[in-house]
């Protein structure tokens, strides 16, 4: 399990996020991506789908709407991983549109310490869930969300192009104190 190092404080305005590596060697940084990352966010998509895949401009677009921010996930200086995460206005629920890490980066926490880091900013932008789909053949993701706190809300048949099923999850997102 990744181990949360350095968490932002409530109200940083730069949000940056730091957990160790499975191998207690490396560390993990995760931050709000931008336009200058457009590159290193679809060399992983690239790396990551076949099917199912943004098309580069479909990412520059997401990046420049501000509707969905992207986390970038780096190990010492390289990309190791992104997560798109929407948000819709007068909705208390995020969404994970995407979660991928560089093939050379894979089993080292990366994809939970994203998604930590997605629950977080979820909670500090004052919503309460975050909700995902991943299709029903993906046992390793499946297995990751549950681990992560997620849970089975549900099924969504043919969901994908090949007609494949997505099962639906959520996830609660930590609040300040007091806070319901």
């Amino acid at each position: 399990m990744t181990a949360k190092t350095d968490l932002p404080k409530p109200g940083a305005g730069d949000l940056r996020w730091r957990f160790d590596c499975r191998d207690g060697e490396a560390v993990i940084e995760v931050r709000l991506a931008g336009r200058a990352d457009l590159d290193a966010i679809d060399e992983i998509e690239i790396d990551s789908f076949i099917a199912d895949r943004f098309e580069r401009r479909n990412l520059r677009r997401m990046l420049n709407a501000g509707k969905t921010l992207f986390l970038l996930a780096r190990i010492g200086g390289e990309a190791a991983g992104y997560l798109a995460l929407a948000f819709r206005r007068g909705s208390g629920i995020s969404r994970i549109y995407s979660i991928a890490v560089a093939p050379q980066h894979r089993g080292s926490g990366v994809a939970r310490a994203m998604l930590d880091a997605a629950l977080d900013l979820t909670g500090r932008r004052g919503c309460r869930q975050v909700h995902l789909e991943v299709r029903k053949s993906n046992t390793k993701a499946i297995n990751l969300y549950q681990r992560a706190g997620f849970r089975l809300r549900g099924t969504r048949e043919a969901y994908y192009e090949d007609r494949e099923a997505a099962l639906l999850f959520e996830a609660d997102a930590p609040h300040s104190p007091g806070e319901r």
